[in-house]
């Protein structure tokens, strides 16, 4: 028997729970965060001006996922919790690795109702063109915006 074929033998006699343990010890553990590039059906995208930021208040809408939680619903959840705005996620767009224990998924999402109230995260919510930049929108997201924002497959979906 070769060492590939025993390890097997043995991993598939292991109980579950030593399984686990052994997959959570050797394997990478990520804080997983969500974004959405919400746009208008005319290339604008939604830019959220948050409150805890200083140098850079402007981003796109996002949040961290809660365990066990779906990465589409935490999105859902953070936009309504910070705008009171209801959106329907779409497609991920890019994974990015922010940091070697961050990661975040960016989706297409579009909004389907609801009224923006400001909240303790969110001051003020508006479109933006890309390329007419607020002040202090956070680099990265300016990046996402500029390589998303224009393709005909996310001004259609």
């Amino acid at each position: 028997m070769n060492r590939g074929a025993i390890s097997t033998w043995i991993w598939k006699r292991l109980p579950l729970w030593v399984r686990h343990m052994l997959l959570w010890t050797f394997n990478a553990h990520f804080i997983i965060g969500t974004v959405a590039m919400i746009d208008d059906g005319d290339g604008r995208i939604l830019v959220a001006r948050h409150t805890y930021r200083r140098r850079t208040p402007w981003a796109l809408l996002g949040g961290w996922v809660r365990r066990g939680e779906d990465p589409a619903d935490a999105l859902v959840r953070e936009i309504r919790e910070e705008t009171a705005l209801e959106a329907d996620v779409g497609a991920p767009l890019a994974i990015r690795m922010e940091s070697p224990m961050h990661l975040t998924l960016v989706y297409h999402a579009k909004l389907r109702g609801g009224a923006f109230r400001p909240s303790a995260e969110v001051s003020e919510v508006r479109y933006i063109e890309p390329g007419i930049w607020p002040e202090g929108l956070r680099d990265d997201h300016r990046a996402l915006i500029e390589a998303f924002a224009r393709r005909p497959a996310l001004r259609r979906a």
